[in-house]
């Protein structure tokens, strides 16, 4: 018994100082350069309007996958009118009895303007890789745009309620990441 408490006891304080030993100083300087992003919050009225926007696009590519049948989180991220009008896009797409896979790419984001109520979050959508079928054989994409600007305006009431989509839109087809980002 004595031998099984102190095997738990060198287990235990083998567990605390690997932490203690990540937050020692190594002596190696840090590159002032080097950012690290936080990892996403559980709650979803403590994440930033970035990661709300990621989540529906996540949510939104799940749907799609399978065929639209769940369109249920729409009510997660949008603002009632603009779920509905989600909703309704969403059916019409599950008609079409197209299936949509495979990854979208967010990056270059920038937040054009924030207040404790309204968010205007701007990024690069790639939808390059997104493949849809249709019974097993390929479709096109007919609004596929590949890398374009989105710009999505977010708003919340409270600090305890979640950043809602309150618009989403693109800008003009021909507009790059590469060129609206450079400035």
């Amino acid at each position: 018994m004595i031998r099984q408490r102190t095997l738990t006891a060198i287990a235990a304080a083998a567990l605390l100082a690997l932490p203690l030993a990540a937050c020692t100083d190594s002596g190696a300087e840090e590159d002032p350069t080097t950012t690290q992003d936080a990892p996403p919050t559980a709650d979803p009225s403590d994440a930033t309007p970035q990661e709300r926007i990621t989540a529906s696009f996540e949510a939104s590519d799940a749907a799609a996958a399978n065929g639209w049948k769940d369109t249920s989180y729409v009510n997660d991220f949008f603002v009632p009118e603009l779920a509905e009008k989600q909703r309704a896009d969403d059916e019409e797409r599950a008609s079409s009895g197209a299936v949509i896979t495979g990854d979208r790419a967010l990056s270059d984001w920038t937040t054009v303007e924030e207040t404790d109520t309204t968010a205007v979050v701007e990024f690069c959508d790639d939808t390059s890789a997104l493949e849809a079928t249709k019974d097993g054989e390929p479709v096109e994409i007919t609004n596929q745009r590949g890398e374009s600007v989105g710009r999505f305006t977010l708003v919340k009431e409270s600090d305890s309620e979640p950043w809602m989509i309150k618009e989403q839109g693109y800008y003009d087809e021909g507009t790059t990441c590469d060129a609206h980002f450079a400035g």
